[in-house]
Formats: structure tokens, C-alpha cells, sequence
């Protein structure tokens, strides 16, 4: 009978020791969570900036709990004038910790959006109809920015129009040239050209002059089929006014005929032309393209060019300099060029070509 007795006994102990510590709650562990704001506001200008500079206003504070475990909300403001920023634990994590203090859970900056005044002359088609007027009205008023082979060709008409564009979802402008009709406006006929500039004539702000920065951005696309001259076929030029060397453009965007069909981008410090870099042609047809070009203008310059597609942004071409020539003995200034120009010697290699340009911005940067 003792023996049965001290057998209950135990088998009691132990189920008591199992009920008692299973019944135990567990305990949490004690996190002081807390978010502070370094400044009360912040004035901004895109997203990326926003981000950057919420990033450095703010101290966030995790206690004896890891940052892995709580979760950082950002509440903005419908009209986007301040933003909330709280802290609390993730959900999976809330029976691990208890925060002694939660009014420091929240802090409130103040968001004031700064509206850049540019001061870009922009030129982008707005329909059919009166393209000379209105390429003529940024460009040069009052006078003659076109150089086209109207002279010579006067049944096609006008030899820029506007359409509109599916791919770009905008109007464009539409440049035609042809092989066997189109010469170099009647004065030259080994070549043909059809484009628009600045001149001497143009606002003073499409003028680049020694001591300038100025952003030259545009947007091109080249027809399925395309063909290039094993000459040049310039799209886009920079060319110095006044000095023995105005001939010569100091910096151009052709195409030319190879294996493969190429673009360049040409540099000319005086009257020789050397090849800054050159790229496969291809990724460029039939495809819109944006050219963002930056130049230094002066003795000691600087230069830089990158070319992406509209559609997914990625990047075609890419060149950059910290340290070249931009200016020429007697120059008076630099002005701008694009279109079509291209040689006639093997016109054998040559079709009539339409390309297109959209968008175009001509800006002075602050050095």
C-alpha cells in the first residue's frame, strides 16, 4: 500500500510541475520604439530628392528590438504639404515586445515643393500647318532659320511638315530629302541638306558664347530601312562663328555606311576632324531616341553626350570629356544645327529619307 501511495505521489508532482509551467505566461521583452525628425520641414524638388532628403531627416530608434522586426510607415498628405512617419512592431513580432512609450511613435515634417523657373527655349510641333512659321518663330523671328532644298525641288512643296507620331504619342517633325532632286539650298550640288539652326540673327539664348554651359536636348528617330551615305550624313552639328575656322563644325552626329552601318560622334579642335566615338547603327532604326548634349563653351571646356531610347530608357551611346577645346581662335559664338545633311558622291548608296525630330531644348546651365 506505501508503494502505491508513493507512486500517486509522484505521478501528482509531476503532472503539477507540467501544468504549472505550461500555464507560465511568456514574458515580453521591453522595446522603446521612437521616431524623431531632425528638421520640422523640407522643400523639394522630385521624388529622388524627396527621398534623399527624408532619408537624412529622420532618427528612428529600436530599442532592445532589432530593425528587422518593425515596420516604418510614411503617410503623406493628399495635397503633399507634410508627411507622418510612425513606427511600430511588425505583426509577427508584437506578443515578443511591449513599447513603454508611444507617444514617440510619430513624427510630422512639413513638405513644401519647389517650382524650378527654366529658362529652356523649347520648339516642339503642334500640327499640321505653318511648320516654317513656327520653326522660324523660336528659332530666328522675323528672318530665315530653314536651310532646305525648297529651291531646287519646289513641286514636293515644303520639305519639314508635322504629323502625328504613335510611338512618341505627340507631334513631330517630319524632314524629307531626296536623292536625285534635292541639292544644298542652289548654291551646292555634291551635296544636299535640309536643316534648321540658330544664326546671327536668333535670340542671344541659342547663342553659346566663351564661358557658357549650355544643354542641347532633342529627340530623333531614324526609318526602318535607313541608309547612310560611306560619306557623311550628318544629323546634328555645333558650329563656331567668325575665325578662319568657321568652316569646320566642332562637334557632329553622323551616320555612315560600313560593316556595320555606324553613328559617330566627330570633333574638330581646328580643320581635321577626328572620330570621338562611333556605335553600331542599328539599336537606332526605327526607334525613338533623346540626345542630351552639355557643353562648356571656352579654351578649357567640357563636353558630354548620352543618347537613350524614349521607350525603356536604356542607353545607346554615352561620351564625356572634363577637358577639351570648345572655342577657336576668332570665334563669336556657337551655334546649333539638326536635320538632314549628307553627301551626294555616292548617292548609289543612297534612297529618299524621311527622318524625324521631336522636342527640342536649348538651355544655359549656371556654371
Amino acid at each position: 500500500m506505501k508503494i502505491i501511495q508513493r507512486f500517486f505521489i509522484i505521478i501528482g508532482l509531476f503532472f503539477g510541475y507540467s501544468c504549472s509551467n505550461e500555464s507560465s505566461p511568456q514574458e515580453k521583452l521591453e522595446a522603446d520604439l521612437f521616431v524623431s525628425a531632425l528638421v520640422s520641414s523640407i522643400t523639394w524638388t522630385d521624388d529622388e530628392d524627396l527621398d534623399q532628403k527624408l532619408s537624412t531627416s529622420i532618427n528612428f530608434g529600436y530599442g532592445r528590438s532589432r530593425e528587422s522586426e518593425v515596420e516604418k510607415t510614411f503617410l503623406f498628405s493628399s495635397d503633399s504639404t507634410q508627411v507622418q512617419i510612425s513606427i511600430d512592431f511588425k505583426l509577427a513580432f508584437k506578443e515578443d515586445y511591449f513599447d513603454p512609450d508611444l507617444n514617440n511613435n510619430s513624427a510630422v515634417i512639413l513638405l513644401q515643393k519647389e517650382i524650378i523657373v527654366s529658362n529652356a527655349v523649347t520648339l516642339s510641333a503642334d500640327g499640321p500647318g505653318n511648320t516654317y512659321e513656327l520653326l522660324t518663330s523660336v528659332l530666328a523671328p522675323g528672318y530665315n532659320p530653314l536651310e532646305t532644298p525648297d529651291c531646287g525641288h519646289p513641286s514636293f512643296g515644303d520639305h519639314i511638315d508635322e504629323y502625328w507620331d504613335e510611338d512618341l504619342e505627340s507631334y513631330a517633325f517630319r524632314f524629307y530629302i531626296h536623292t536625285s532632286t534635292d541639292n544644298d539650298r542652289c548654291i551646292n550640288f555634291d551635296r544636299q541638306r535640309n536643316e534648321i539652326k540658330s544664326y546671327d540673327k536668333s535670340p542671344d539664348n541659342l547663342l553659346g558664347i566663351q564661358g557658357e554651359t549650355v544643354e542641347y536636348k532633342w529627340k530623333f528617330k531614324l526609318p526602318l530601312g535607313f541608309q547612310s551615305s560611306p560619306n557623311f550624313t550628318h544629323l546634328h552639328q555645333l558650329k563656331s562663328v567668325g575665325g578662319d575656322l568657321a568652316s569646320s563644325p566642332m562637334y557632329t552626329l553622323t551616320t555612315r555606311k560600313g560593316s556595320p552601318d555606324r553613328l559617330e560622334l566627330r570633333y574638330s579642335e581646328t580643320d581635321t576632324q577626328i572620330t570621338l566615338k562611333q556605335a553600331d547603327l542599328a539599336p537606332f532604326i526605327g526607334v525613338w531616341v533623346e540626345v542630351n548634349e552639355v557643353i562648356r563653351y571656352g579654351e578649357s571646356g567640357t563636353y558630354s553626350v548620352s543618347i537613350r531610347r524614349c521607350d525603356n530608357q536604356a542607353v545607346l551611346f554615352e561620351y564625356s570629356n572634363p577637358s577639351i577645346i570648345n572655342w577657336r581662335p576668332g570665334g563669336t559664338f556657337v551655334r546649333p544645327k539638326w536635320g538632314i545633311y549628307r553627301s551626294l558622291l555616292n548617292a548609289q548608296d543612297l534612297r529618299d529619307e524621311t527622318v524625324s525630330f521631336a522636342d527640342f531644348s536649348v538651355e544655359e546651365l549656371e556654371n
